[in-house]
């Protein structure tokens, strides 16, 4: 990785084109839109949190209701939702084992058993056991999900403020 120092501010020549074509200048854009960092760090950290939900195919409507309700940007937090998805998916393993632990379940979803397990119940109980399972995650995630929420907030806002100077001086210099 070659640093070059242009100005006052350091440079990756290999930074992937991908990451400022479809990260950095929509959340440039987003700022110089009239959007605080405060708002703007609110509704990504907000996105992302309920972005890695362990229920695939909730996290859209969560999103929305929660920035419908908080007044915040809309399509920042379903921007957020959408770039974490793979993220949901390596979580979902996590919370169910996390969700199993919290609440003292039945260790009844690891994967070696669970054929043999499946094969002597009826689909009623095991409907039963994963649904149990999946609110046991559930309940795992509403209790990491504040702190992490708090984490993403504190961590983004000083970015988005520099990002925010940064582009203002470069709009600048363009004029």
């Amino acid at each position: 990785m070659f640093q070059v120092l242009k100005g006052s501010m350091i440079q990756n020549k290999t930074q992937p084109k991908f990451w400022r074509r479809k990260v950095i200048t929509p959340l440039q854009d987003f700022l110089m839109q009239g959007l605080s960092c405060e708002k703007l760090a609110l509704s990504i950290a907000l996105g992302i949190t309920l972005g890695t939900f362990p229920v695939l195919g909730m996290t859209t409507i969560l999103c929305m209701v929660a920035a419908l309700t908080l007044k915040l940007n809309l399509p920042v937090v379903q921007f957020a939702n959408y770039f974490v998805y793979p993220l949901q998916i390596m979580l979902l393993v996590p919370y169910y084992r996390l969700g199993n632990l919290f609440f003292n379940a039945q260790q009844g979803m690891r994967l070696d058993t669970l054929k043999d397990m499946l094969t002597g119940i009826t689909h009623k109980e095991a409907i039963t056991m994963l649904l149990d399972s999946t609110l046991n995650a559930i309940g795992a995630w509403i209790l990491i999900s504040p702190l992490a929420l708090a984490l993403l907030y504190a961590g983004l806002k000083p970015v988005l403020i520099r990002l925010k100077s940064r582009s203002s001086r470069l709009r600048l210099l363009q004029r």
